[in-house]
């Protein structure tokens, strides 16, 4: 049989085009896999647990709304759980709210095989929760094993309540004042935190989370867990942050209205700022003097006070030269002067 030129041309170009294609393919296969290989070995992946549908702060977690889901090491926490603890957080609630496809961690949840709080209270210590706002909770930044302060801001009876006027009835009057009650107290949680929420970031670093939290709770001894119920009833408490190696106990001092609004301490011999003025010698004279005197009470005083300061001020006046008299003259010329003789009486008298 004999074969056109054509069709052979044309089978040629068929077995070429297969070829071409088997070698692409076989190609892109291997580059794929080489590239595949080098991602495996910079983003390993992680099976983790994953909300499957949206899950408010409250809600209970469980094979319904969990899911599996591949995701690179790098980007997860190490608190993060795998479908291997499903069986243990199952049925257990969530302090925050989940996003679909939000990992399950650890510290989000409720309970969980984190320690009771109670066995991290030493013995004949007690640990103690209070309300906090934005103020005293120094703006949320506070985080479990902070060291704190402790300031008390209210009104009562201070030593100042007795030297202002009484009330209607006679007692003493009631001031504003602050004062420390609690120094270098550890914060054993802020809401229901315990530790400081840290994720990594894309960067393979480690960065702490803010979390909300309107409680604190301290490690305090059961007299100062009455001293913060106390001050919690009749007044507010504001947290001061303190650095961990600060070990110095200050002293307890108070600060009440009456003080803080003092400017300056009080005129002496109650002149109340008060001034008199004098004119001492007359203005027209060398020696006038004008005296604005403080002491208004005592004018008098002032004024000779002044006038003899103005006496010392003056150059004493020199003492005026004796006049000469005629014997001075007698020896500065050189002349002796004569003897003394007695007159004698030119007429006596008889007896």
């Amino acid at each position: 049989m004999k074969i056109s030129k054509n069709t052979m041309l044309l089978g040629g170009a068929v077995v070429l085009g297969v070829l071409c294609f088997v070698g692409a393919n076989y190609y892109l296969r291997s580059y794929l896999a080489n590239a595949e290989s080098r991602l495996q070995g910079s983003y390993k992946t992680k099976e983790v647990l994953v909300a499957r549908e949206e899950v408010v702060a409250g809600g209970v977690i469980n094979e319904d709304n969990l899911a599996v889901r591949t995701i690179p090491e790098r980007y997860l926490a190490s608190t993060v759980l795998s479908p291997d603890d499903l069986e243990h957080v199952s049925g257990q609630k969530v302090m925050v709210p989940l996003k679909p496809g939000d990992p399950i961690d650890r510290g989000a949840l409720e309970s969980g095989d984190r320690v009771a709080l109670s066995t991290t209270v030493a013995k004949g210590e007690r640990a103690i929760t209070f309300p906090v706002d934005e103020i005293s909770s120094i703006n949320g930044m506070l985080v479990p094993g902070d060291i704190i302060d402790l300031i008390y801001s209210g009104s009562g009876v201070v030593p100042n309540s007795f030297t202002v006027p009484p009330e209607t009835d006679g007692s003493p009057k009631q001031l504003a004042h602050v004062r420390m009650i609690l120094q270098a107290v550890p914060v054993m949680a802020t809401g229901k935190t315990t530790q400081k929420r840290v994720v990594k970031t894309e960067g393979g670093s480690e960065r702490e989370v803010d979390v909300n939290f309107s409680t604190i709770t301290l490690n305090v001894t059961p007299a100062q867990a009455e001293q913060v119920l106390m001050a919690q009833k009749l007044g507010s408490l504001s947290a001061v942050l303190r650095n961990p190696d600060d070990k110095v106990v200050l002293e307890k001092t108070l600060l009440d209205e009456t003080t803080f609004k003092s400017l300056g301490s009080r005129p002496k011999n109650g002149a109340n700022g008060r001034y008199l003025e004098m004119i001492v010698g007359g203005m027209g004279t060398p020696g006038g003097l004008r005296v604005r005197s403080e002491e208004a009470a005592n004018p008098l005083a002032a004024l000779l006070k002044n006038a003899a300061a103005q006496q010392q001020q003056a150059p004493a006046a020199a003492a005026p030269a004796a006049a000469p008299n005629a014997g001075d003259v007698r020896s500065r010329l050189g002349i002796t002067p004569p003897a003394t003789q007695t007159a004698a009486n030119p007429f006596p008298l008889k007896k």
